[in-house]
């Protein structure tokens, strides 16, 4: 199916980046102001720049791309000058420096990014679980999750162990912001289930690994999750095994931790 990246300029001059499966329907909804919550603040918006693409996950990565550029970067896309792109071109180091945490020597930082990256802002609650767990948990992990997502609160979750599968599965149902941390690079192929959410500007993907990185292991679960929990306000605990990389990871976490069991 086809994807579009598009920008969009604004009322008040700023312009938003954005990608859809249907344009023209994407362009009446930010006009009448169902569409991001940047436009629908700043309305009328024009259309000045349309990518057409294969595929709309290519569009989604576009999407993300241009996100990060300086108002310049996105002008000289614009105006299609793409002499000026490469000058305009700016190192991300000093502007990355919210998205990491230090722990002793070691740094952990977002590698790639996929979706709405303004989630990063909204206060966070991380979600854990092992993967072996006792049957008395399911059920209060799953009322936890419906909990959430009646209050909108944004959980970031590697979405990995069965459990936490069954919490994306509630949390999808509502309207709540989500952050999927990958413990690989981004995947080439979305999940059909993505498509939506990202659309939606309500799911963020986030890794700490480039696409080099194409399987999951137990030290890429442990960074993943180091990352999860310094990027998040408080965490909560479906189960930790005893003695498990779970129960090590928090010690010494200086945040407020809510264990379920």
């Amino acid at each position: 199916m086809k994807g579009y990246m598009y920008i969009l300029k604004c009322s008040d001059d700023s312009y938003y980046v954005g990608s859809t499966k249907n344009l023209k329907l994407r362009l009446q909804q930010h006009q009448s102001g169902e569409g991001a919550n940047h436009t629908k603040k700043r309305l009328p918006v024009e259309l000045v720049y349309v990518e057409e693409f294969q595929r709309i996950d290519k569009a989604f990565y576009r999407e993300k791309q241009v996100q990060g550029w300086s108002r310049k970067k996105k002008e000289a896309l614009i105006e299609n000058k793409p002499e000026k792109l490469h000058l305009l071109a700016e190192c991300k180091n000093e502007t990355h420096f919210s998205n990491r945490w230090l722990s002793g020597a070691e740094t952990t930082a977002i590698k790639e990014s996929l979706g709405n990256t303004d989630l990063l802002k909204l206060p966070k609650t991380a979600f854990l679980c092992s993967r072996q767990v006792p049957a008395s948990v399911v059920l209060k992990c799953n009322d936890w999750a419906i909990e959430q997502r009646e209050k909108k609160v944004c959980v970031i979750s590697g979405f990995h162990s069965q459990i936490e599968k069954d919490v994306l599965h509630y949390l999808l149902k509502g309207k709540q912001p989500i952050i999927l941390a990958l413990a690989r690079g981004l995947k080439e192929k979305l999940e059909p289930e993505f498509e939506k959410q990202l659309e939606q500007g309500r799911l963020l993907i986030i890794t700490p690994f480039d696409k080099s990185v194409k399987r999951v292991s137990s030290q890429n679960a442990q960074t993943r999750n180091q990352l999860m929990t310094s990027l998040a306000d408080q965490i909560t605990i479906g189960y930790a095994s005893p003695g498990g990389q779970l129960e090590a990871l928090l010690k010494g976490i200086e945040k407020p931790i809510n264990k379920i069991v």
